[in-house]
């Protein structure tokens, strides 16, 4: 459970927060990016119609409109309607105007109109008097208005004031409104998923540095624990031998025999160490050649002395007819006694080695490796854990090493269940053809 509250934890500080921040940092973008298209367009619309306004009363003051006394309101001159649209209930009494301006009122916003049509700037407008009384409205002026903008007007026209709209009614405006919220938010919901993946991969990379870490912590005890079982055993039979109580020649053969077997197993320890290392660097340098792998199989000198390290268990069989392959052959005895040497460390029964085309499988009735670890047995410092290998010992580094090797000279090593328990290493290596 600690484990898992740790991992939430870590994935909350590696992603959930960062993810917070950007998601709230998105919305205000995107708020403030909102607001500013309204305000953008509501001065656009105020200064449009404060223009118009302008342009009105140039417009009257061409006509020879001046300020005459107020009249009573007698409606628009005959045969001109004043607008299509009707005037908006609960609106005040109409103030007064003089005749003469709602006569040539209708003429003024015409040509109005035509002038910012030809400027290519045409706006719905439409003019009230002060009591809310609709006086004139083009067209094209929506209903309802939505944003609009607006300017009062002054002499020689009445008192009353003059609003400007687009005639979709602001619809394009919130087109784009509409596109830069859907556009942030598509950018807001891809750099989430960067941010998560991201994240992802950063537990994943932690969780890997830390699992090699352990790893590298057993590969160290491992090593050590391999070192000082023969360094104990060099010890105890050169004190033997230093103080004389061998009295036996016999005895005293079998001590430097111990010693000598003990200093071989220390130096293909050292060996495999250094391997390891070049392989890791990418500096290990392959001899390859042709030969007939049957043939190199049945009679190298160095394979049958791994052989022997079976004590007669392990058989090589031939499938076929021989075949040529381009390989190093001291690789390929140093996979062949990795792997045999495991065999005899797993397995009571016979080890077969059988020999087909460019393929030599190593067969063994041992207890074979777990569903799910066939991959990560080639892992570097991996170790299945069970009660087995925590026994035998080991440093966690030779498959590794031995598909460094087959890869290394274009072949390949891989395993398989064995029909009837046990394990298959087969080591495919590149034909010569």
């Amino acid at each position: 459970m600690a484990k898992i509250i740790h991992e939430l934890r870590l994935f909350f500080l590696a992603i959930g927060l960062p993810a917070v921040f950007v998601v709230a940092g998105g919305i205000s973008l995107l708020c403030v990016g909102w607001r500013a298209i309204w305000t953008e367009e509501r001065e656009m619309l105020q200064a449009q119609a404060t223009l118009y306004v302008d342009n009105l009363l140039a417009h009257a003051d061409d006509a020879g409109l001046d300020d005459g006394p107020p009249h009573g309101r007698h409606g628009p001159p005959p045969g001109r309607e004043r607008s299509s649209h009707p005037p908006r209930p609960g609106n005040a009494p109409p103030h007064h105007w003089s005749g003469v301006a709602l006569e040539k009122l209708p003429d003024l916003c015409e040509t109005l109109c035509a002038t910012h049509k030809k400027m290519q700037r045409h706006l719905a407008f439409e003019i009230r008097d002060e009591g809310g009384e609709l006086l004139y409205a083009t067209s094209d002026y929506p209903d309802p208005t939505g944003l609009t903008g607006e300017c009062p007007l002054a002499p020689p026209l009445g008192e009353g004031v003059l609003r400007v709209a687009r005639p979709d009614g602001g619809a394009a405006v919130r087109t784009r409104a509409i596109r830069l919220l859907a556009f942030g938010a598509c950018l807001l919901v891809l750099l989430v998923c960067t941010l998560l993946v991201g994240g992802a991969l950063l537990v994943r990379g932690l969780r890997r540095e830390r699992r090699d870490a352990r790893r590298k912590t057993d590969f160290i005890d491992n090593v050590s624990h391999e070192l000082k079982t023969p360094l104990a055993g060099i010890r105890l039979n050169a004190e033997l031998l230093a103080e004389n109580r061998l009295a036996d020649d016999a005895k005293r053969k079998s001590a430097v025999k111990a010693i000598l077997m003990e200093s071989d197993r220390l130096a293909r320890m050292v060996d495999e160490l250094l391997d390891f290392s070049r392989l890791e660097k990418g500096t290990r340098r392959y001899n390859l050649e042709t030969f007939d792998l049957a043939e190199f199989a049945t009679q190298d000198a160095v394979i049958q002395a791994v052989t022997a390290m079976s004590h007669g268990r392990a058989r090589i069989t031939v499938k076929g007819a021989g075949t040529l392959v381009n390989a190093d052959a001291n690789a390929i005895r140093q996979i062949g006694a990795n792997l045999i040497a495991n065999a005899v460390k797993y397995s009571d029964g016979e080890i077969d080695v059988e020999v087909e085309g460019c393929e030599i499988r190593f067969m063994d009735r041992g207890p074979g490796v777990p569903d799910g670890d066939e991959e990560r047995i080639f892992e570097r410092f991996y170790r299945v854990d069970n009660s087995l290998t925590r026994t035998t010992g080991g440093s966690g580094i030779g498959l590794c090493i031995a598909r460094f090797l087959a890869r290394g000279m274009g072949g390949d090593l891989t395993y398989s269940h064995r029909l009837g328990g046990g394990s298959v290493f087969t080591l495919t290596l590149k034909s010569a053809d």
